[in-house]
């Protein structure tokens, strides 16, 4: 049985690729199940009708043994009938992966049912003198409306023409009707090589639509995995790019701090030369000219009355010596953090006072006159009272070492809400706009000059910066070229 199945279903399905042919199978079975459905629920109710009109009102008047031959045929159809929707309705098929092997069996069931209820009708018409091409026609059309492979339906369509011819032979009427043989013969024939051909034409068309769906298929499949690789390979070089950005950006700040460091090494390389430069001139000559004040004492070559111009020289050089010395260590600690600064309340003007007091023999030596004032009683600030003198020291020092002789200095001391400022103004010639620049550096040589031959390290305005910054204060200058400059500190009041 399998052997002839195969057979009859060989070829059928050559165009569907091997890995489709079972979802094909499951689909034409899945197709004719619906067909057949539908098939039997109109013929239940044409046998239903047909028992009503031909055997209750009798509407061809068949003799009574006719009737009871009909109504027999029809009851065995009709049950055959409801039998079937019994067995398509068990096990309904609401899509093609539903199939299953028993209604693959309902299916054999139905065609072996075609052909035989088919026969039975040919043979009941025969016996009443019907024409049988007509029971025929209808029972092969219904037939063929079902979706069945070529060879199968030959193989239905054969044994239902041979069984009718051989009905046609056994119960036809004497061979003088010859007309009404040939008319059946011919007819069955026709019929049935015409159904062939278009049921034929119609499977396989059914099995190129399906298999160009399932080409089509593939191909949106084969469009969705590449549009899937591709959106993968666009996320994987989205990354990638991500990964270079970031890594052109660490190497952006990397050469930006590589850059800032090469810039601070400059800056060091700049400082170590000029403090090779002050190593070798302020202090190297200093100290050459205290070793030949020294040799000339030793040597007696100084007069007793010249010996306490040669000390006293001796004791300049050598402060000035300490001031650089000084000064060094000073910007060292400060660069480094290593200076503490013991923060108290203390009213800065009496410091002010005693600074101006410590500078007037030294203005005074210059014809230049000092002038204080002090608007506010109350100056008191919160700072560190040396590192505020030493500040203080250094500015005051250096108006008088850069103003002319015979002009004046102005230390004021003023109060805001929430500030105490102090003012050194002189009468120089003033800071350029391009010395501005460099005001506050270390080791910086401006366009002015000392005006009595007085020594500068150019560490001391850099100095008082770091001071009163690290004082939580501020400081800047104020200056046009040849009007003098102005000093100013501002701390914040106690």
């Amino acid at each position: 049985m399998n052997r002839m199945w195969s057979f009859l279903l060989r070829s059928s399905a050559e165009s569907i690729p091997e890995r489709y042919r079972d979802e094909f199978w499951s689909e034409v079975i899945f197709i004719t199940a619906r067909r057949i459905r539908s098939l039997l629920l109109v013929s239940l109710g044409g046998y239903s009708s047909l028992i009503y009109l031909v055997n209750i009102r009798n509407a061809f008047q068949l003799p009574e043994s006719d009737n009871r031959l009909v109504l027999m045929m029809h009851v065995s159809l009709l049950v055959l009938n409801i039998f079937s929707l019994i067995l398509i309705y068990a096990r309904p098929l609401r899509a093609p992966a539903d199939v299953t092997p028993f209604h693959i069996g309902v299916l054999r069931f139905l065609g072996v049912g075609i052909i035989v209820s088919t026969q039975a009708f040919t043979y009941v018409i025969l016996k009443t003198s019907g024409h049988p091409i007509f029971v025929f026609l209808a029972i092969i059309v219904w037939c063929s409306s079902l979706l069945m492979p070529p060879r199968l339906l030959a193989a239905i369509l054969t044994v239902m023409v041979a069984a009718l011819w051989v009905i046609m032979i056994v119960f036809s009427p004497p061979t003088d009707n010859v007309r009404f043989a040939a008319e059946s013969y011919f007819t069955s024939f026709m019929i049935a090589v015409i159904l062939i051909t278009s049921g034929s034409l119609l499977f396989s068309r059914n099995a190129e639509a399906f298999r160009q769906r399932k080409i089509v298929e593939e191909e949106r499949n084969t469009i969705a995995r590449l549009n899937a690789e591709a959106f993968s390979l666009n996320q994987e070089l989205q990354r990638r790019q991500d990964v270079l950005e970031h890594q052109a950006t660490e190497i952006e700040i990397i050469n930006t701090q590589l850059q800032e460091q090469n810039e601070t090494l400059r800056e060091l390389d700049m400082e170590k030369n000029e403090l090779m430069g002050i190593v070798a001139h302020d202090l190297k000559n200093p100290i050459g000219a205290v070793r030949s004040f020294a040799d000339l004492i030793e040597s007696g070559f100084v007069p007793p009355e010249d010996m306490p111009q040669a000390l006293g020289q001796i004791i300049t050089t050598a402060d000035r010596m300490l001031e650089l010395v000084t000064n060094l260590l000073d910007v060292n600690r400060l660069d480094s953090g290593g200076m503490q600064f013991q923060m108290v309340e203390f009213d800065v003007s009496a410091l002010v006072e005693g600074v101006v007091e410590h500078f007037l023999q030294r203005a005074a030596a210059k014809q230049i006159v000092l002038h204080y004032s002090n608007e506010d009683a109350n100056t008191l600030i919160y700072a560190d009272e040396q590192a505020m003198m030493q500040v203080l020291d250094n500015l005051v020092s250096n108006a008088v070492k850069y103003s002319p002789h015979g002009k004046n200095v102005f230390i004021r001391l003023k109060t805001s809400d929430s500030a105490v400022r102090m003012e050194v103004q002189d009468e120089g010639v003033g800071i350029s706009a391009e010395d501005m620049k460099k005001l506050f550096g270390k080791f910086t040589r401006l366009a002015a000059r000392p005006t009595g031959g007085e020594h500068s390290t150019g560490l001391g305005l850099s100095i008082v910066k770091k001071m009163v910054e690290a004082m939580n204060g501020k400081v800047w200058c104020e200056s046009e070229l040849g009007k003098g400059a102005t000093f100013i500190v501002e701390l914040p009041r106690a």
